[in-house]
């Protein structure tokens, strides 16, 4: 009876070994799907900041690349003005020297004149 009490207990702690065992193997496997779980999330949440990154980064350039066309477009409308503003000013110039021409004509025809009289 002895015997077969010893075998019975060692039996039971065999099976309870392998139960103690078999718990274990499934923490570490549930340790490992876990991590695997929380690696996935972290590549996942790395690529999507990269992506917000890249997308932030594009906004800006297009943000800076508005800014630059619209200041090219102003000093464009600028020049057009001042092109404009500098012909009328060359015409007003130019006017100008046929006054002052005429008038040292008229002035010499009346020197020529008053010398010939």
């Amino acid at each position: 009876m002895e015997f077969r009490k010893v075998s019975t207990a060692l039996a039971i702690l065999a099976v309870a070994g392998l139960g103690v065992f078999a718990a274990g193997c499934g923490d570490s496997s549930s340790d490992n799907v876990q991590d695997a779980l929380d690696n996935a999330n972290k590549q996942i949440d790395d690529a999507n900041q990269q992506a917000q990154d890249a997308l932030d980064n594009a906004n800006q350039q297009l943000d800076d690349a508005k800014q630059q066309a619209q200041q090219q477009l102003d000093d464009a409308k600028n020049q057009v003005d001042t092109s404009g503003a500098q012909q009328q000013i060359d015409d007003a110039q130019k006017q100008m020297d046929d006054a002052k021409k005429q008038l040292d004509d008229l002035t010499n025809q009346v020197n020529d004149a008053m010398n010939g009289q």
